[in-house]
């Protein structure tokens, strides 16, 4: 009998059922019930969409805090490739994905990069390299606006770059979102495939922008950190953060028996290489051997220079024999690879001093010290040789 308005929403009275009122309880009951009616609904209505209204308050205040934890915890973190992962992880827990990739600018090669991720293959982290405009991620990095998407089949922007062209688009919801810090655009988020199956929407869109403005922040600072303990030609670590660096995975090794290794690397008549072509193409030398080191070693492990061509890498969790291993194949690489400068290709050759901790040590100068007599043992065996 009781209906509501499809616009006033007030309660009213079906005509039809009039008469069977009056009929029974007649017009004075009739009026007392439909005043009690009436006031429940002015009474328990408002009282419904207040509970609502606190229930999605209480919602946005649990996921604030959430953003501002996980903010927390990303923003303790200075060294780029420590803070990435963390950063993954809470995006991962804030916007309920399984699937998502972190992508930086590299200025260099003047694309971005995947730099970290979750649910992709180790192919398309190696392979996907966009062009500032190309794709999603390449459009929100020029624009510098979100762009969320509920239905990849329909949208044009979307590219899967594994994707036959004669296979039909997988139907996802995708939200990126651009890194930005002082209108520079460091790098995107995307994020696809919700835990839940349901599609994105515009109150992700804004909660997931702050922890995106906070990962932002981190990112800038660990690249201000970065280029304070980075060596401004090769890339690779100064001396300084190497021995911070040593003294740390000494104290681990030594705490819990676990294997750490060195190499010492020196390049082979390198006063010679830079008497007879001068002082740029030895710079060159430089960069083109550590642009090996780099390459051959793993994120964990840490590349410095330590002199004029000297250079060191420190092995955490390698023993003896696998650092020895290790030694030889980045010997053999850069004897077989050159460097073009000039119209040219030049070539070096290295020698390299390997050694490792033992629980005798006291320090890890006393690592180094034994490396380096290793790498002037192989220097005085001929060169282009590891000893250990």
């Amino acid at each position: 009998m009781l209906m509501r308005t499809d616009t006033g929403g007030y309660p009213i009275i079906n005509a039809a059922f009039l008469p069977i009122f009056w009929e029974h309880v007649g017009v004075s009951n009739l009026v007392t019930l439909l005043s009690l009616a009436a006031v429940a609904y002015l009474v328990f209505g408002p009282m419904r969409k207040m509970k609502r209204q606190e229930k999605k308050i209480k919602t946005a205040v649990e996921d604030l805090k959430l953003i501002q934890d996980l903010g927390k915890d990303v923003s303790s973190k200075l060294e780029i490739n420590e803070l990435l992962p963390g950063i993954m992880d809470a995006f991962v827990k804030a916007g309920k994905v399984n699937k998502g990739s972190i992508m930086l600018y590299n200025e260099e090669t003047e694309l971005l990069e995947i730099r970290a991720a979750v649910g992709l293959s180790d192919r398309a982290r190696e392979h996907i390299k966009l062009k500032i405009g190309e794709g999603i991620a390449g459009h929100v990095a020029e624009t510098g606006q979100p762009f969320l998407i509920n239905d990849t089949q329909k949208n044009e922007i979307y590219k899967d770059f594994f994707q036959s062209p004669t296979q039909s688009r997988p139907r996802e919801t995708i939200l990126s979102l651009p890194l930005i810090v002082k209108g520079r655009v460091l790098g995107v988020v995307t994020l696809d495939s919700k835990i839940t199956g349901e599609q994105f929407l515009r109150n992700d869109e804004r909660l997931l922008s702050i922890l995106a403005s906070q990962a932002a922040v981190s990112i800038n600072n660990a690249y201000m950190y970065e280029m304070a303990i980075t060596d401004g030609l090769t890339k690779v670590y100064i001396r300084r953060h190497f021995n911070l660096r040593l003294e740390e995975e000494v104290s681990k090794a030594r705490g819990y028996d676990r294997p750490l290794s060195i190499l010492f690397i020196d390049i082979d008549h390198f006063k010679g290489f830079n008497d007879t072509y001068g002082h740029q193409l030895g710079d060159q030398a430089r960069i083109h051997l550590c642009k090996i080191l780099k390459k051959r070693t793993r994120s964990v492990d840490i590349v410095a220079r330590y002199g004029g061509e000297e250079f060191i890498i420190l092995l955490p969790e390698t023993p003896k024999d696998q650092a020895m291993l290790l030694a030889e194949r980045i010997r053999k690489y850069v004897e077989r690879g050159s460097f073009s400068a000039r119209g040219n290709e030049y070539k070096i050759t290295v020698s390299i001093g390997v050694a490792s901790y033992t629980s005798n040590m006291e320090s890890g100068m006393e690592l180094i010290r034994i490396a380096d007599e290793k790498l002037y043992e192989a220097k005085n065996a001929g060169r282009n040789r590891i000893a250990g």
